[in-house]
C-alpha cells in the first residue's frame, strides 16, 4: 500500500490538516505495516504519534524515522525528512487506516462485542469457548488473554490498539478462522480504538459506578458505552440486559435477556451452591428446563443468559449448548473457589473491582459459606476516587471482617488509597487495614476459622502489582497457596514434633 493511499482515506473522513514533506515521490513510499509502538518499528513502517496521558510518542519522530519508518501520522509538526500527514484526532486516523490496510477483515468475520462494567470477560469467552466446542475456530480479545485461534497472545489493555485489534482480525481470517469474540471497554469506545470495527453482535451487561475519572460523571459514562450499538453492521443485534433500570434508545433488532424483567430469554428459580449454578430456561415466555453451570452465583446467570441469546439466535441447539456448559472451565480470577482441607476453610479469588462487582462478590459468598465472611480488597490508583469510600462501605455491611489493602496503585501513594476506603467502614465493626497485599491475605488466613470463607478480591488473574515506576510480581492465588503451603508445614511439623 502506497503512503497516498493513506492521506486519501483519511482526507475521505476530513481528519486531514496539514501535508509535509510530500512531493508525488514521497507521496507514493510503500508501506508495509503500521505500527504505534516505536519498539516494532522497521523498514517501510508508517508509524503513528499520539499524545498519550503519561506519554507524547511525537518525541520519537526522529528515532522511528531512523529505525527505517518512511511516513508518519502525527498530530502537529515534527523534525523529520519523511512524508507525514497532520490530522486533527490520531487515534481516529489509527482506526481508519489500520482497517483500510489489513482489508476490513470484520466484514468477513462474524465479530461479537460485549461491553459493560462487569461481566465482560465471561460472556467473552464463553461465547468463544462454545464456538470452539462446535468446531468453529475463531479468536479471543479480553482482558485475561488474547487467543489468535489456539495462539495466546500477551493482553495489556481490556481492548488493545486499533492497530492490534485489526491485526488479530487479519491473522484470524488468514489462519481459516471465522469469528472474533472481544471485550470493549469504555475507554476503547471513548478513543477510538474500535471505530472502524463493525459488529454482529453488541452485548451490553449492565452500567453501574466506574471509571469516572475519565468520564466526568455517571452520564458520560453511560453514553459511551452506548456507543457501542453505532458499530452493529446492518444486519447486526444489540443484546441487552433488560434489567438495567434505564430505557435504551436503539431501533435495530433488540434481544433481551435478564432476571427481574420481561426478556425474551429470561432466569428463574435460580440455585446457587458451592458446586455452581442452576437455573431454568424461559424463552419468550416457555420454560425449556434447567440449565445447570459451573460458576457460582446469579451474577453468572446474567452472563449465561447473555451468550444463550446469541448462541440460540445463530441457530445452535439449545441441548448442545446446555452440555457444553455444564464443562466450561470458568474464567482464571473469576470467583475461583478453593477449599482448604487442612484449615477447613474457603478462599475466593475475584477480580471485583468496582461497587456493584464487590457486592454481587459477597453476596455471593454468603449464600455458600457456613460460617463468616473475610473480605481482602483495595483499590487502583489513578482511577476513579469516588468509588472507594463506597466499597468500604459495601465490604463493612456485608462481610463479618475487612481487611483494606493494596491493590494497584501506580503512581498514587497507596496510604492514601487506603484511607479513603476506610471513610466508608463502619467502624463499629471489624476491620484492619495492612498496606503489604501479603501480609493482608496472611492476615485473612491466621484468623480464619473452619468454616469461614475469605474473599480476595480485585486483582484475580493478575500477575503484579503496578507501582507506576515499577512493577512487583504478585498473583493472589499463588501467593495464598505459598502461605496455605506454609501453615501446613507448619501443622506438619508441630505434629511430628508432638510425636517424637
Amino acid at each position: 500500500m502506497q503512503f497516498a493511499e493513506i492521506v486519501k482515506i483519511l482526507e475521505s473522513e476530513n481528519l486531514v490538516k496539514n501535508l509535509v514533506n510530500c512531493s508525488d515521490r514521497l507521496l507514493n513510499v510503500r508501506i508495509n505495516d503500521i505500527q504505534i509502538d516505536s519498539k516494532n518499528v522497521g523498514k517501510g513502517s508508517l508509524y503513528i504519534c499520539r499524545k498519550g496521558y503519561k506519554f507524547d510518542s511525537h518525541f520519537l519522530a526522529s528515532e522511528v524515522v531512523r529505525r527505517g519508518a518512511c511516513a508518519l501520522i502525527t498530530e502537529r509538526d515534527v523534525n523529520v525528512n519523511v512524508p507525514y500527514v497532520v490530522v486533527s484526532d490520531s487515534r481516529k486516523a489509527e482506526a481508519l487506516v489500520t482497517s483500510h490496510f489489513y482489508g476490513y477483515p470484520h466484514e468477513k468475520l462474524t465479530v461479537f462485542g460485549v461491553t459493560g462494567t462487569n461481566g465482560k470477560t465471561t460472556i467473552a469467552t464463553l461465547i468463544h469457548y462454545l464456538l470452539n466446542r462446535h468446531r468453529v475456530k475463531g479468536s479471543l480479545i479480553s482482558t485475561v488473554k488474547n487467543l489468535i485461534l489456539d495462539k495466546a497472545v500477551p493482553a495489556k489493555n481490556t481492548t488493545p490498539s486499533s492497530a492490534e485489534i485489526f491485526k488479530i482480525m487479519y491473522e484470524t481470517l488468514k489462519k481459516g478462522g471465522k469469528f472474533v469474540s472481544m471485550e470493549i471497554s469504555s475507554h476503547a469506545l471513548a478513543l477510538h480504538r474500535v471505530d472502524s470495527i463493525k459488529l454482529d453482535y453488541a452485548i451490553l451487561t449492565n452500567i453501574t459506578h466506574d471509571h469516572l475519572d475519565f468520564h466526568g460523571n455517571f452520564e458520560n459514562y453511560v453514553e459511551t458505552k452506548l456507543k457501542i450499538f453505532d458499530l452493529l453492521k446492518a444486519t447486526g443485534k444489540a443484546v441487552i440486559n433488560a434489567d438495567l433500570g434505564m430505557k435504551i434508545d436503539y431501533s435495530g433488532h433488540i434481544i433481551t435477556y435478564g432476571i427481574e424483567n420481561e426478556a425474551d430469554f429470561k432466569g428463574s428459580n435460580i440455585k446457587v451452591s458451592r458446586k455452581g449454578t442452576c437455573f431454568d430456561l424461559l424463552i419468550d415466555g416457555k420454560n425449556l428446563g434447567e440449565i445447570h453451570i459451573p460458576l457460582i452465583g446469579s451474577f453468572n446467570v446474567y452472563n449465561v443468559l447473555a451468550v444463550l441469546a446469541v448462541m440460540i439466535d445463530m441457530g445452535y441447539s439449545l441441548d448442545f449448548l446446555k452440555n457444553m456448559l455444564k464443562k466450561f472451565p470458568g474464567v482464571e480470577g473469576r470467583f475461583e473457589l478453593i477449599h482448604d482441607k487442612h484449615l477447613g476453610i474457603d478462599v475466593v479469588i475475584d477480580f471485583a473491582h468496582t461497587p456493584d462487582a464487590l457486592e454481587k462478590a459477597l453476596k455471593t459468598a454468603k449464600q455458600i459459606a457456613n460460617k463468616r465472611i473475610i473480605a481482602v480488597f483495595g483499590a487502583g490508583g489513578e482511577g476513579d476516587r469516588y468509588k472507594r469510600p463506597i466499597m468500604g462501605r459495601i465490604a463493612s455491611n456485608i462481610a463479618d471482617v475487612v481487611i483494606i489493602t493494596t491493590d494497584n496503585p501506580k503512581s498514587e501513594d497507596p496510604r492514601e488509597i487506603l484511607e479513603q476506603i476506610e471513610e466508608g467502614v463502619d467502624k463499629s465493626k471489624p476491620y484492619l487495614v495492612i498496606e503489604d497485599r501479603k501480609d493482608a491475605i496472611e492476615m485473612a488466613v491466621t484468623i480464619a476459622n473452619k468454616g469461614d470463607l475469605i474473599l480476595i478480591a480485585g486483582k484475580g488473574h493478575e500477575r503484579i502489582i503496578d507501582y507506576g515506576s515499577y512493577q512487583k510480581p504478585f498473583n493472589d492465588r499463588e501467593v495464598l497457596e505459598e502461605i496455605l503451603e506454609s501453615i501446613k508445614e507448619r501443622i506438619n511439623a508441630t505434629k511430628a514434633f508432638g510425636n517424637a
